[in-house]
């Protein structure tokens, strides 16, 4: 990482060579009609493909890690008084910079608890994005639980330990929120787990991560760097301000930056993948000879994934081919070339991604994601119909591509609790479910109507909570303070109600998600309860066939069906080394 106080632009370390803007086009031009080669030259001068991915490698697509110290709030008698170490040290510092007043004192009071936090920073992040924080009692500290804790605003940055002193770089990130316990994240209620939890995407992010690609050693030349940028800017661009701009920035003559273009912005794997697949510019003659070969390669369920991506690296003229691919009798085709046709935003994608959405567990992420990144009011309309998918997956998978969509959707819109959870209430015909995100945010939806609890409630749960029913579908809700006073709340027994009342009466989302679940157990809800029911990326594809001859489930098919493994990338020489290579100085990234 740079140093405290570099600038962004530093970090590129703008040589002498550095390309001045000329060199760099707008996307307005075909992906074809560059200059074109002789078409009279000898056929082996373009037999081989030439693509960006043949000349450079990708930079900042590794994740990075940033940490903090802090002191929660808020516990129950349940912190303590750290020991002397670098940790108490480093947050003692941070205390007095912000003026703290009295920080000895705060830290010994038993409600406080000194804390690591940790936050993973995923490729391609961008300034304002929020990400889960990770968040640990050190062992050698005497808290207990750190369940009902609060983060301060807590500045995250690169950390290591020099000469048993902590040293931090540039603040990547700020963090803050309530703390959401492992046990509940997990699924388990052991002791161990008191003193570990998350923040629920409790980091925003300071500044972007930049993504770049780094030529290979041997083709560095600033004409090399300048005509891949050019290649990949008539492919991808995007407006700023009013005016198109591409998303490549050649900056020396060894190293590209890359802006992430909005349709990927979720799937940014895919993104360098097909910009690597971005053909050289060449002549028409090895236009026509390169599409009908990734043609080919798209047709054989073998390499259609590999074919797929190169059509979708083409643009608009690949789109013909992928349609052949919409007749396949390969599933797998199918769905190739549906995802592909997506990210091009052709309006065939819409019913086979759908379908394979709604079907098939192995393609139900990715299947989404693409539908995710069309902007079409029909998926709109497609993603409304999952809502009344049988699958936990597939409802809650469309719930939250409608959401990110907007969240003002009347299908999706939600309300705000008390204490900072979203609750939304989804029209279903599928039996009725419950479902809560442990990632990313706090979030309950319930899918179905009139969710209630039946029977004579009489429930009694830690902390002093009791919910007892008090006449014909009507609850009593109280929860008893330490000082001998009462939280008490009346509602009807629609579960909407009784969350909304729990949240009255100051239950965390981590309370709220264990008294459910004790509810349901103890037979007063009979739905389905889910946590983190999302459609998952490490998903094999099996053949439809297949599935039918076994007893196959949503949780039963999880071998990998990652980009990363499954798809094959261009040729890269494995002998020779790269400017990728720790090169910091070339291709920036946090670590």
């Amino acid at each position: 990482m740079a140093p405290h106080g570099r600038s962004h632009t530093a970090r590129y370390l703008l040589l002498s060579l550095m390309i001045g803007g000329s060199l760099v086009t707008a996307g307005c031009i075909s992906p074809w009609t560059s200059k074109d080669v002789d078409e009279k030259q000898p056929s082996h001068e373009w037999d081989k493909v030439r693509m960006v991915g043949d000349l450079t490698v990708p930079g900042g697509l590794n994740t990075a890690v940033v940490k903090g110290v802090t002191l929660l709030t808020g516990l129950r008698g349940t912190g303590s008084d750290p020991p002397p170490s670098p940790a108490r040290d480093l947050l003692l510092n941070e205390m007095r910079v912000r003026e703290v007043d009295q920080p000895q004192m705060w830290m010994k009071n038993p409600n406080t608890a000194l804390v690591m936090a940790e936050a993973v920073i995923p490729p391609g992040a961008r300034k304002g994005d929020t990400i889960d924080v990770r968040i640990l009692a050190p062992a050698e500290t005497d808290t207990v639980s750190i369940e009902h804790g609060y983060a301060p605003e807590t500045r995250l940055s690169e950390m290591a330990f020099l000469g048993g002193r902590p040293r931090t770089g540039n603040v990547v990130a700020k963090a803050s929120g309530p703390v959401v316990l492992d046990s509940v994240v997990e699924g388990n209620s052991g002791k161990s787990n008191m003193t570990r939890g998350y923040i629920l995407g409790g980091a925003v992010m300071e500044e972007e991560r930049p993504l770049g690609l780094g030529l290979i050693e041997g083709q560095a030349s600033i004409a090399a760097s300048a005509n891949i940028g050019t290649a990949i800017n008539n492919r991808f661009y995007m407006y700023r301000n009013g005016s198109k701009q591409g998303v490549a920035t050649p900056k020396t003559d060894k190293f590209i930056a890359l802006d992430v273009h909005p349709l990927y912005e979720g799937n940014i794997n895919r993104y360098m993948r097909v910009v690597r697949f971005i053909p050289i510019v060449q002549g028409t003659q090895f236009r026509r000879r390169h599409i009908i070969e990734c043609e080919a390669e798209l047709l054989q369920e073998e390499t259609a994934q590999a074919g797929a991506l190169k059509l979708e690296a083409v643009g608009k003229e690949g789109i013909p081919s992928l349609k052949k691919g919409l007749s396949s009798n390969s599933e797998l085709v199918r769905f190739c070339s549906a995802e592909s046709l997506a990210f091009l935003s052709d309006p065939a994608c819409i019913e086979p991604l759908t379908e394979a959405a709604r079907t098939h567990n192995g393609f139900r992420f990715r299947a989404l994601v693409a539908l995710g990144s069309f902007d079409d009011l029909d998926v709109i309309d497609s993603l409304e119909g999952l809502l009344h998918a049988e699958s936990a997956e597939a409802r809650y998978g469309a719930f939250d591509q409608l959401k990110k969509r907007s969240a003002v959707l009347p299908s999706v819109a939600g309300d705000l609790l008390e204490n900072a959870v979203h609750m939304h209430l989804v029209r279903s015909a599928s039996t009725p479910l419950v479902h809560f995100r442990l990632k990313d945010r706090p979030e309950i939806v319930i899918f179905g109507n009139e969710v209630r609890l039946e029977g004579e409630v009489a429930y009694i749960g830690p902390e002093g909570l009791t919910i007892r029913s008090d006449g014909h579908r009507k609850l009593r809700i109280v929860r008893f303070q330490p000082d001998g006073s009462e939280l008490e709340q009346y509602c009807s027994s629609e579960l909407k109600d009784v969350i909304k009342s729990l949240a009255t009466i100051d239950c965390g989302y981590g309370e709220i998600v264990r008294t459910v679940f004790a509810l349901r157990n103890e037979g007063y809800l009979n739905v389905r309860v889910e946590v983190n029911a999302m459609p998952r990326p490490d998903r094999k594809y099996v053949r439809t066939e297949e599935l039918e001859t076994t007893d196959s489930t949503e949780e039963s098919v999880t071998e990998n069906f990652t980009q990363s493994e499954e798809i094959p990338q261009p040729e890269e020489s494995t002998e020779v080394k790269t400017y990728a290579d720790g090169d910091d100085a070339l291709i920036p990234t946090f670590d």
